[in-house]
């Protein structure tokens, strides 16, 4: 009976820190998010900006943004370019313009990418791991 009561108390104090370890999946991600930074990639998860209703983007999944500071200046100052995957294109959000040719290249699960004078943003769901990190960083590299 002793031995019944100890087992239990243990179960009681181990249960509670044994729901705060992370998953297998939550490791995957903070290892590539570490292999991303490693790469000069800022990762951080904000919210994606709005995307106009002309392209009836709907995504229910968790978006990481991974973003680089670019060396020279793309863009002209105050102006920047965002472009959305819709409908297995890549489209700019505003004006009629093609999208460039280097977006192609991102993995599958990209689905927004904004290009400002100094930085590129790219969001997207991580669920290619590596491969698709790499992806990001040679589509990154085309740019510049």
């Amino acid at each position: 009976m002793v031995y019944v009561l100890i087992v239990l108390g243990l179960a009681v104090v181990i249960a509670p820190l044994m729901s705060v370890m992370p998953s297998k999946a939550q490791r995957q991600k903070a290892a590539l998010r570490d292999e991303a930074r490693s790469c000069a990639l800022r990762v951080s998860l904000r919210p994606l900006p709005a995307i106009p209703a002309r392209f009836r983007f709907a995504h229910d999944g968790e978006l990481a943004c991974y973003e680089r500071r670019l060396q020279g200046g793309l863009q002209p100052p105050g102006s920047g370019e965002d472009f959305v995957y819709a409908g297995g294109v890549w489209s700019p959000t505003k004006g009629v313009a093609s999208a460039p040719v280097w977006l192609a290249s991102l993995p599958l699960g990209a689905v927004f990418v904004a290009l400002s004078e100094h930085t590129v943003s790219i969001f997207w769901d991580e669920k290619e791991g590596s491969e698709g990190l790499l992806k990001i960083k040679q589509a990154i590299d085309l740019i510049e």
